[in-house]
């Protein structure tokens, strides 16, 4: 079903598997990383996830990209989408968004468009905002 109106979809997540590698860069002065996380999700937004990052670090910053495979429930619809976001840090300030792959979606999910903010709260509690629509 076509769905044009964006709706925000949001939910809680927990890191349930985070699994680092490191690898070196001749020359580079940050410590650099490939993780493997497991995410599951409650609230508009239940589910669970897989993602690759690619992560740099230093004294005074850091940053990563992912892919991140999510299934399960998006506001009622139920599938699998990819999402993929980035990340940065200096000192205490922090940003990170991204977007759905465009043609991602399965199931309940095809057509599946739009922005993802990832955010945590002072109490270390992860939270994801979607801004979607539902296509055709």
């Amino acid at each position: 079903m076509t769905d044009p109106t964006e709706h925000i979809i949001s939910g809680d997540f927990e890191i349930s598997d985070w699994s680092p590698e490191p690898y070196l860069v001749p020359g580079s002065s940050s410590e650099l990383s490939r993780v493997r996380a497991t995410k599951v999700f409650s609230g508009d937004l239940a589910g669970t996830s897989s993602a690759e990052l690619l992560m740099a670090g230093n004294d005074y910053g850091a940053g990563y990209v992912a892919s991140e495979v999510f299934t399960g429930s998006v506001d009622g619809r139920v599938g699998t989408m990819i999402v993929q976001h980035w990340g940065i840090a200096e000192g205490t300030a922090a940003a990170s968004s991204g977007h759905i792959i465009p043609g991602s979606g399965t199931e309940g999910l095809v057509g599946i468009s739009g922005k993802a903010v990832y955010t945590q709260d002072p109490a270390g509690q992860h939270h994801l905002e979607l801004k979607v629509t539902f296509g055709a």
